[in-house]
């Protein structure tokens, strides 16, 4: 796997056209625009996904916006930003890529494309835009800097949910806990030797829980194991309740999300409500 960061003159114009406001100025400047090319500013909603999926090949079908945004100081600041986080990031990039590559191989069991782009935006956007199946992503935190590894984990979060697309959409939350597991969770955990197994989004929390022993099975751990992963992580759970499942740990990501889906009510105890 590898990561190319770059930045667009395009996107970092389209994100501060439809992204949060980060400042009244700026709520200003776009709300002037709006109101003075209201049918232009609306007929480059699309252009987005256009960038994403070839970005090298775009070009707009109207640019009176663009050259206008193009022509301002507010612009040339947010390109210098971006150009300085384009940098960090790579300085990140080339800090972890190696440990991270192994890990996922180890974690995802499934084959990724070579190569994926990273469009750098200003972090004072806080901005992560990807679309399913495409492997460019938007991306500028305000946070970025302040930890590496959370960082590089929560792109490559984005460019593998992009990667799993449509895949179990009918079952959302499982395909989303698996994939919190997966990279926020694994991912981060190897890559700062801290667990972050108690982290993300606490409405799945139930059912990661239930979820957790077979995914450590899918990991390849051995029953003797569970104790151990369970203080790292801090997820109790009656480890003579469980058989371990060979045939997991053979499996790749998305086997292992068809086999929570399709064992939903061998995984999901409902007499066990107590929240982590």
């Amino acid at each position: 796997m590898r990561l190319h960061f770059s930045t667009n003159d395009y996107l970092l114009t389209w994100n501060l056209l439809f992204g949060s406001s980060f400042s009244e100025a700026v709520h200003t400047f776009k709300q002037r625009l709006y109101k003075t090319y209201r049918n232009q500013y609306n007929s480059l909603l699309k252009d987005k996904n256009e960038m994403l999926q070839d970005i090298k090949n775009f070009i707009p079908d109207d640019d009176t916006l663009y050259n206008l945004v193009l022509e301002t100081d507010l612009f040339s600041q947010l390109k210098n930003q971006a150009e300085k986080h384009r940098l960090e990031l790579l300085k990140f990039w080339d800090q972890y890529k190696k440990a991270i590559d192994n890990d996922l191989k180890e974690i995802l069991k499934f084959p990724l494309k070579e190569d994926y782009h990273v469009l750098v935006l200003a972090p004072i956007m806080d901005s992560a835009l990807s679309i399913k199946g495409c492997n460019t992503i938007g991306w500028g935190n305000r946070h970025d800097l302040d930890d590496p590894a959370l960082t590089l984990t929560n792109i490559i979060y984005y460019i593998i949910k992009s990667e799993i697309g449509n895949f179990g959409k009918n079952y959302k939350e499982f395909v989303d806990v698996i994939l919190e597991l997966a990279i926020q969770n694994e991912l981060y955990t190897r890559t700062s030797e801290t667990s972050s197994y108690l982290q993300g989004d606490k409405t799945l929390t139930f059912l990661k829980r239930q979820i957790y022993p077979y995914w450590l099975m899918y990991l390849g751990c051995e029953k003797e194991d569970f104790p151990r992963y369970m203080m790292r992580d801090g997820i109790p759970f009656e480890i003579d309740r469980y058989v371990v499942d060979q045939s997991l740990k053979k499996m790749n990501l998305f086997d292992f999300i068809e086999f929570c889906i399709h064992n939903q009510k061998r995984i999901v105890r409902i007499n066990q409500l107590e929240i982590i």
